[in-house]
C-alpha cells in the first residue's frame, strides 16, 4: 500500500465511508480497499459502537450540562434518545464476532462520526431510520 493511499484514507475517512455505504466495491480503489479493511477490524467496530454509546449518554445529560463554547458537536438529543432501542441493537451487532458487510459498517460509521449525520444535523432520514438502514445491511 502506497504512502499516498494511506494519506488519502487518513485525510478523507468520511468521504470514503460515504462511498462504501453507497455500495461501491472496495476492490475498485486502493483507498477504498484500505478503508474497508480498517472498518472491518474489531477495534474499529468497537470504536463505532462506543461512540454510539457515548452519544446516547450525552443525549441523556441535561441541557444545562452543555455550555456555550463547549468543544462537543451539536447533538440532536431528542432524536438520539428516540432511536435508543435501534442504536442498542446496532451497537450489539457491531460488537459481534461475526464477519459483517462493509456497507453496513460504513453506514454505522457515518452515523457516529460524520457531522452531517442525523445525530448532529437535521436530515431527510431520522436517527432511527439511519440506524435501521445500517442494521439491515449488517444482518443481510
Amino acid at each position: 500500500m502506497s504512502t499516498l493511499t494511506r494519506i488519502r484514507v487518513a485525510l478523507r475517512p468520511n468521504e470514503l465511508d460515504s462511498v462504501l455505504a453507497a455500495g461501491v466495491d472496495p476492490a475498485d480503489d486502493p483507498a477504498l480497499a484500505l478503508r474497508a479493511e480498517r472498518l472491518a477490524q474489531p477495534a474499529t467496530r468497537e470504536a463505532i459502537a462506543s461512540t454510539l454509546q457515548n452519544l446516547l449518554d450525552a443525549a441523556e445529560e441535561p441541557p444545562t450540562a452543555w455550555h456555550h463554547g463547549d468543544p462537543r458537536p451539536p447533538l440532536r438529543r431528542g432524536a438520539v434518545l428516540t432511536a435508543r432501542p435501534i442504536l442498542e441493537v446496532l451497537m450489539e451487532r457491531l460488537r459481534s464476532p461475526d464477519r459483517l458487510p462493509i456497507r453496513g459498517i460504513a453506514l454505522a460509521a457515518q452515523l457516529a462520526w460524520d457531522s452531517s449525520s442525523p445525530v448532529y444535523a437535521a436530515s431527510e432520514a431520522s436517527v432511527s431510520e439511519f440506524a435501521d438502514d445500517a442494521l439491515e445491511l449488517l444482518t443481510s
